[in-house]
């Protein structure tokens, strides 16, 4: 048999590159898709909310200055307090006020020592009448917690029992500013060289005020205002600045030196500065002008009491405590 031949099969040879089969033609432009039409639903809405930009950064605008030559608008000053007519009618009642805050419980509210000052009468009084109208002047009157603290606390004092009345009047006057405007009147009438004072001339200072800061003087019945009239005297008599019954002439009063320290520490207190404090009309309620509260203090100055010196509106002042409180407790006995 003829033995068949394999013919090897010879590797195909590499494809020539393009270029040298046959120039390639250029590539013809295709044409630009047309653009996709937007569904209906999505133009209505498109229609209806026009393309709003990104919200910006919040800034923050300065205030705008006001034009120059506009006047600024001026604060209101503080409402004057009005008067009260029913403080000077009932009186100081200095005995009753001060039994009454001798039994103050300090950790107790108001309201609970007043409930049991009327349910114990601690302080005596002859009617249920009375320690209503006791109970009522203290509620209207004093915050044995808070400004009249110091006030409570002299009651438990030796010191704060014998000037009683000084202490009450400073705090009382304070309180009830009907009292302590006729006060100032009637130290007025004194330093002009008065030698006394009538109901007259006390309703006709009242009616005056009324026609100044305090309208609601007008308002009150002419018996109402002769009764605060006659208060106002009488109140005077109770504090010993006054005395007499028809015609109150004024008396030769002295500030002792306990409260008049006592009130110092309060006026200073209440002032921004301690020649403020010096200046203060208040001391006129104790008939104490500058000129003479200057003295007092250079002779405790002398006693070694205080320390005391002034040049012009400088003044350098050391007392034995740092509040009418701390005085009370760690001075008074």
């Amino acid at each position: 048999m003829a033995s068949a031949t394999k013919t090897k099969r010879k590797p195909a040879a590499a494809a020539a590159p393009a270029t040298e089969k046959k120039t390639a033609a250029p590539a013809k432009p295709m044409p630009p898709k047309p653009a996709r039409e937007a569904s209906p639903k999505t133009s209505v809405q498109a229609k209806a909310e026009p393309h709003q930009p990104k919200p910006a950064a919040p800034t923050f605008k300065a205030r705008p200055k006001a034009p120059k030559g506009t006047a600024k608008a001026k604060a209101k000053p503080p409402a004057i307090p009005p008067y009260r007519s029913d403080g000077l009618i009932r009186g100081p009642l200095i005995s009753d006020t001060l039994q009454a805050l001798q039994g103050w419980e300090l950790e107790a509210s108001k309201r609970a020592n007043l409930d049991r000052l009327r349910q114990s009468n601690s302080i005596g009084a002859p009617t249920q009448a009375w320690l209503k109208k006791v109970c009522g002047a203290i509620s209207s009157r004093f915050d044995p917690a808070g400004r009249d603290l110091p006030l409570v606390l002299a009651t438990r004092t030796t010191t704060g029992q014998r000037h009683w009345k000084p202490l009450l009047l400073w705090h009382l006057a304070n309180s009830d500013r009907l009292l302590g405007a006729g006060l100032s009147w009637s130290a007025q009438i004194f330093s002009a060289g008065g030698d006394l004072l009538q109901t007259d001339q006390a309703l006709a200072w009242l009616e005056g005020s009324g026609s100044q800061d305090h309208p609601e003087v007008a308002a009150w019945s002419e018996a109402t205002r002769k009764r605060v009239a006659g208060g106002l005297l009488k109140a005077g008599v109770d504090f010993a600045l006054l005395q007499g019954k028809v015609k109150r002439r004024f008396t030769a009063y002295y500030l002792a030196d306990e409260p008049l320290l006592y009130v110092l520490l309060q006026a200073l207190a209440s002032n921004r500065t301690t020649a403020a404090a010096l200046a203060d009309p208040r001391w006129l309620w104790f008939r104490l002008p500058e000129a003479e509260l200057e003295h007092r203090l250079l002779l405790l100055h002398q006693a070694k009491v205080i320390s005391y010196y002034r040049a012009g509106s400088v003044v350098d002042l050391k007392l034995p405590a740092s509040s009418s409180e701390a005085l009370v407790q760690e001075v008074w006995s």
